[in-house]
């Protein structure tokens, strides 16, 4: 896997401090500078110019929010959290709209693995004094609820090795819940099978499934569930199938029709950017004949398009 956004070999904290400081100070901000000196850094050392520039009596961030706005503000904000921080911040979000963001709790979950899972947990409860599962818990109901609550608990299998035929039996079982004969407890084996197998054995579970009913797990997800529930077990087969395409699409989205889901954009970009985000753009345009960042020149504008696209193209 590889990342836009990598170590820079000759960090300097010290001058790092004053170049913010220096575009900041005096009459305009030299917003280009602040894009170039943040996108040069990843992001272990961006909280080590934070450090260095509290030494010198002032909050780096403090003075960019009162320096910057809008998307390009919300954007930067995003590079200088830490990584969990970034998403526990996105989850929060998403639990105080008007309306629960289901979507975005769809995203950001269901493509965790076990490890992941478990330290958002722990930033989310230290962040906001409340253990997520309780946020689930009273933010969400139904089949869904069940199904987020099981992923966070993390009991997700670890191992790289498949076991045949538990993939087998395991494929038995979701096919036996029948087409539009579904009960609560064909909902709890689904649940458990794709909250606790490994990533790996699910990928032989559903290959197992597709030669026993001679169709792809999918189908009988769309047949049996819906709503929030069916998006929650195709956005987990995705990510056993495809995880560059899972953030492929969700960026495609973000883009689709009239206007753009900045907050959606800026998450998976800043997100995957020193982790998987040259590979993501790779099969972006495998998957839709165009580049990543001609769409998103074409979606945004200003200095936010600039960032995004110093982020893309790093």
């Amino acid at each position: 896997m590889t990342g836009t956004i990598t170590a820079n070999e000759n960090f300097d904290a010290e001058k790092s401090c004053l170049r913010f400081r220096k575009a900041m100070k005096g009459l305009g901000t030299d917003f280009s500078a602040i894009t170039r000196e943040t996108v040069a850094h990843e992001n272990l050392q961006r909280q080590m110019i934070r450090e260095t520039y509290m030494k010198h009596g002032r909050d780096l961030i403090k003075d960019l929010k009162k320096e910057l706005g809008g998307s390009y503000a919300d954007t930067i904000l995003a590079l200088f959290e830490a990584p969990y921080d970034l998403l526990v911040s996105a989850l929060h979000y998403a639990f105080r709209r008007a309306s629960t963001d289901e979507k975005a709790l769809t995203d950001i979950l269901c493509c965790r693995t076990s490890e992941e899972l478990a330290s958002i947990k722990e930033h989310y409860e230290n962040r906001y004094n409340k253990p997520l599962d309780d946020q689930l818990e009273s933010e969400l109901s139904g089949e869904f609820q069940i199904l987020m609550r099981s992923l966070v608990a993390a009991d997700r299998d670890q191992s790289q090795t498949v076991d045949a035929p538990k993939a087998k039996s395991d494929a038995q079982m979701l096919y036996d819940a029948g087409v539009g004969n579904k009960s609560e407890d064909d909902t709890e084996d689904f649940i458990t099978i794709f909250n606790t197998r490994s990533y790996a054995q699910l990928q032989e579970t559903f290959e197992e499934y597709q030669r026993l009913a001679g169709r792809p797990i999918e189908d009988a997800i769309d047949t049996d569930f819906s709503g929030d529930m069916r998006k929650g077990l195709l956005a987990i087969v995705q990510r056993v199938r495809d995880p560059l395409g899972f953030y492929a699409e969700r960026l495609n989205q973000t883009m689709a029709g009239p206007g753009t889901d900045d907050k959606a954009l800026i998450r998976i970009i800043v997100s995957r950017s020193e982790i998987d985000l040259a590979d993501i753009k790779e099969r972006y345009k495998e998957m839709y004949d165009r580049e990543l960042a001609d769409d998103v020149r074409d979606d945004t504008s200003g200095e936010y398009q600039k960032l995004l696209l110093a982020i893309i193209n790093n």
